[in-house]
């Protein structure tokens, strides 16, 4: 594959003054911090939607970038050149940035422990929950993983919570839409792809032949992280609710969940999302 090289493109508004654009201008900061809006005067409610705020945007940089992941893998698989797959330096490059973005979600998150007053903004926030997150969605149907969320905040009586109507209402036709354009065009579809086309006795020789495909190692090594970072950013959140609503001394979650549950129910039922590569160590990238 050539190596890129990026060229000056012109402004989309054909009209800009570039002399115009300052810091806070071209990042659009008063905008920016005008939406950490809290509801209460707590000052741990804003820290509650700063840390959420910045995983969405880490969530919405992570989509842009696994389009192209996604992009890569189907190019390199289409253009094989060995029956195996093709050059997948493309999809490592984005691959790589997503996963730095995971590892800054995986470590903010975990920033909400440090909340004391939890009790002061709970009720007002009403049924929002972590639950609700739409680019989570997103980006776990390109990863591959199955709608398991589905019915997760049901009572006893199989009522869902409004928390799930709600979401369902607003994103189900989107989640739908999704589900199809990522059916064939996911991370753990292209992995099996992958293992498909490869001799061995076993998954684990499959995955060991490989690791030593000039062009699949690294893109292997990336899985596994990938799939790493899902199950800790899983466990960090049931810790986190864990910990904040023995606090509250309450033991239903604002989504409505049985959230030790439903939290636990990924890590439990869909994880590893690439069976095969945990005898590959996490990847220096």
């Amino acid at each position: 594959m050539e190596s890129y090289k990026p060229q000056p493109l012109p402004p989309l508004d054909p009209n800009l003054d570039a002399t115009n654009n300052h810091y806070w201008s071209y990042h659009n900061l008063e905008a920016l911090l005008s939406c950490k809006n809290p509801l209460t005067a707590s000052k741990d409610e804003d820290l509650f939607i700063a840390v959420h705020q910045i995983c969405e945007l880490a969530f919405n940089q992570m989509i842009a970038d696994m389009e192209r992941v996604l992009e890569g893998l189907a190019v390199a698989l289409k253009d094989e050149v060995d029956a195996v797959v093709g050059d997948t330096s493309e999809a490592c490059y984005f691959f790589k940035r997503i996963l730095r973005l995971y590892e800054v979600v995986v470590t903010t998150m975990p920033i909400l422990t440090t909340m004391r007053a939890f009790a002061e903004f709970r009720t007002t926030i009403g049924p929002t929950s972590g639950f609700q997150s739409f680019q989570f969605r997103h980006l776990e149907i390109m990863s591959g993983v199955p709608k398991y969320w589905e019915g997760g905040t049901n009572d006893a009586e199989g009522k869902p919570h409004i928390a799930e109507t709600e979401f369902e209402r607003r994103y189900g036709d989107d989640i739908a839409k999704w589900f199809e354009q990522y059916r064939n065009h996911n991370l753990a579809y292209y992995y099996e792809t992958l293992v498909k086309r490869t001799a061995g006795d076993s998954r684990e020789q499959q995955v060991a032949n490989l690791l030593n495909h000039p062009h699949v190692s690294a893109i292997l090594r990336c899985m596994r992280t990938y799939d790493e970072y899902k199950c800790r950013f899983h466990q960090a959140h049931l810790g986190l609710a864990v910990q904040q609503l023995k606090i509250v001394g309450v033991d239903i979650g604002t989504g409505g969940t049985s959230f030790r549950d439903y939290l636990a129910k990924y890590n439990k039922e869909q994880a590893p999302l690439f069976p095969g590569l945990t005898q590959i160590s996490l990847s220096e990238y």
